[in-house]
């Protein structure tokens, strides 16, 4: 056990000493914000908005992505998962496309949607199930989307712990993850 301690704390010693700048996600997400035109939508528009996005998010499956990416994502929609920061409506499609090559089951739940001004809350639950795996994941979390004047979504910024809703399921990294939420 000693060893595998040393080996992590060595492992993300040299992450932290790689040359990449720093990612700086809430500045990129103010930023975001501040760059883009949202728009309050009409009751008609958030209505079918909101369906669309509850729609496209309840069974994701490589027919739904090619299906329905375009009237769900704008053409430089900017969308960060927790996991990566993507810009634009194709990048995002071949973002879900190579999940979907690792995963059974992507499916999510819409509980709930708020309003404030041009910003959309969505609360949700999530259930992923990757290839080769009995478990099925189950994560909760937030959606912040903003909308343009078509009602497609131009802002995307997931909040969720993917420590718990991912991370702590893989092996060995899993396992450090774990032991170091247990000295918390």
């Amino acid at each position: 056990m000693k060893h595998f301690i040393a080996l992590i704390l060595s492992l993300v010693g040299l992450t932290a000493c790689a040359s990449r700048p720093p990612t700086d996600t809430s500045a990129a997400y103010s930023a975001a914000q501040a760059s883009l035109q949202a728009v309050v939508l009409s009751p008609e528009q958030e209505a079918d908005a909101v369906l669309r996005f509850k729609n496209f998010y309840k069974d994701v499956t490589a027919y739904s992505v090619q299906d329905q990416i375009a009237g769900l994502y704008a053409d430089n929609v900017w969308f960060n998962d927790s996991l990566k920061t993507i810009h634009g409506r194709a990048a995002v499609r071949d973002y879900f496309l190579k999940t979907l090559e690792h995963a059974e089951v992507f499916q999510t739940r819409v509980e709930d949607v708020a309003r404030s001004g041009p910003n959309y809350y969505v609360r949700w639950t999530m259930d992923v199930r990757f290839k080769g795996s009995k478990e099925t994941i189950r994560t909760i979390g937030i959606s912040h989307l903003c909308f343009d004047h078509s009602g497609r979504v131009i802002l995307h910024q997931d909040f969720w712990d993917s420590t718990s809703g991912f991370f702590q399921h893989l092996p060995v990294i899993g396992s450090a993850i774990q032991w170091v939420k247990s000295l918390l």
